[in-house]
Order: structure tokens, then sequence, then C-alpha cells
């Protein structure tokens, strides 16, 4: 494995943007149809999900009435149990879009390797690896708030009714965020392992021992594009946590909206491509130059 220095991150980046800049009509496309088929999905599990529920709960008279039975059946289990439902729910309602975001890994592959994409490429990695890229993702969601769920569940033991401290509540908020941060970063490298081909296990594994024999590679991209989403969104969690208002009515609402556009429709397209791209070549370091020559006939 090779050495990663400034010059392959500037460049990285630099050529991620250059793909997203010219292919963006496909990518757009692509990321469009994937959202309408992710969206549809996730509507047909929570539609199957409520029929579940109505044989424990009764007939709902719209689906507002099966997230209120969620969160009763939440109040009243144990801690345990409340937490277990919660990441089994919630694996279970991301897997779509989870998928989906493999999927676009396939997009990257197929950009950084060939140096073209297609809308119509995207949505067939999507059709074809679904329940591998859905599992994949599950797994890693699982990995990643399993930890903070048992961090939570430990400290409602340890504090029964008593709310924590500000000086404990922080520390408890710090570790989960740098958990969060550390566990999502050292799998980042797991969807492109599965658009390559491997298992699942194999996949984690793989992404795992990449990121430990390159630690700068890996989190000098995953902590540019994560502080970039956390800067566009924080002033909105600044406001949601705190006495704090930066906006108010419709410019809060158009604020939420136009980060969510941002992080969707250009930094992430250009953070799975540069993922990608750093994956190809801490794999196969001579990927760099048919990337480079794909760059000069693309410009």
């Amino acid at each position: 494995m090779g050495s990663w220095k400034l010059r392959d991150y500037v460049e990285t980046i630099q050529l991620s943007v250059s793909f997203t800049r010219t292919y963006y009509l496909s990518i757009f496309l692509a990321i469009l149809g994937v959202f309408v088929i992710t969206v549809s999905l996730f509507l047909s599990i929570l539609f199957i999900g409520s029929i579940l529920l109505s044989f424990v709960y009764g007939p709902f008279d719209d689906m507002f009435d099966v997230f209120e039975s969620i969160g009763l059946a939440l109040d009243r289990a144990s801690d345990v149990e409340a937490v277990g439902i919660a990441l089994f729910a919630g694996s279970a309602l991301l897997a779509p879009f989870l998928t989906a975001l493999g999927a676009l890994f396939g997009m990257g592959q197929e950009v950084m390797e060939s140096g073209s994409i297609s809308a119509e490429e995207v949505l067939l990695w999507y059709r074809q690896k679904f329940a591998r890229l859905a599992a994949g993702g599950m797994v890693q969601f699982l990995i990643i708030v399993g930890p903070i769920g048992m961090e939570y569940i430990l400290a409602a033991w340890y504090y029964g009714d008593r709310m924590p401290d500000s000086s404990a509540f922080t520390i408890l908020v710090a570790t989960a965020v740098a958990w969060f941060l550390f566990s999502s970063g050292i799998l980042s490298l797991v969807f492109p392992s599965i658009v390559d081909g491997m298992s699942i296990s194999s996949s984690t594994k793989h992404s795992i021992q990449l990121t430990r024999h390159n630690f700068r590679a890996v989190f000098s991209i995953w902590i540019t594009f994560s502080s970039l989403g956390l800067l566009l969104l924080g002033p909105i969690i600044f406001q949601e946590f705190t006495d704090f208002i930066f906006l108010t009515g419709a410019a809060y609402d158009l604020y939420i909206v136009a980060s969510v556009l941002v992080i969707g429709l250009l930094l992430l397209p250009v953070y799975v491509l540069s993922a990608t791209r750093t994956y190809l070549i801490i794999s196969d370091p001579n990927i760099k130059e048919v990337q480079e020559s794909h760059t000069k006939e693309s410009t």
C-alpha cells in the first residue's frame, strides 16, 4: 500500500468534482430514478408494517396512527426492548435508502473505471445487487447505531429517573458522536467492496482492513464530506437543541429544504466518487493512470 499524500487528496477531490460536472445530467437522473424507487419501497414497507400492526392494535385511520402505536409500544417496553425494536424497525425502514446509496457506489465505480456513466447503469446496479446492498447497509446501520443504543441503555440504567448533569450529558453526546464518525469512517468502503463482488462479511472485513492500513486516505475523505454536511445542517441542529434562534417560519423551512438538496444533489455524488476513487487507489494504485486519461478525454 502506498502512502497517501496531500496531492492524492487534492487530486481525488478535483477529479470527483470534474466527473460530477461532466456527467451531472446522468448522475441527476440516476439519483432521481433511485429516489423514486426508494420512496416507493419505503412506503410499501410502511404499508405492510401497518397491516401487521393492525392485528395487534386494530385498524388504523391513517398512517400517523401507525407511528403513534409504535411510540406507545416503545414507551411501554423496557430499555433493552425499546432499543431492540428501534434498531430493527430503523434498519428495515432504512434498507431502501441504504440500497440506493450502495447503487450510487456502483455508479462511482463505472465512472472511475470507464470514464462514463448513464442513469440506466445505476438502476441496473440497484436491481442486480439489491439484496446484497440492502444487507450491507443494514449491517453498517447496526454496527454504527448498536453501541449508541447500548450507551443509552447503560445511561438509563445508571441514572434512572434522574437527568445527568451537563458535563455527563456532554460526555455521553460526545462519545456517541465520536463513535458515529469513527465507525462510519471505517465502514465507508463496505459499499465499494460489495460493488467489487465481495460478500457482506468479506466487504465489512475488507473495509476495516483497508482503513486500518490507509487511515489517512479513508478518513481525510470521510471527515471532509461529513464536516461539510454538518456545516450545512449545523444551524438546524444547534437551533433544535438550544434556545438560540437562527431562522423562523418559512425561512427555516426553506433552509432545511435547500440544505437537503445541496447534500443530496451536490455533496453526495462528489463524495461517492471520491470514496470510490480512494478505494480503487488503495486497492490498486495503478488505477490513477487510467483515471487521469479518462479526465483528459472528458475535458
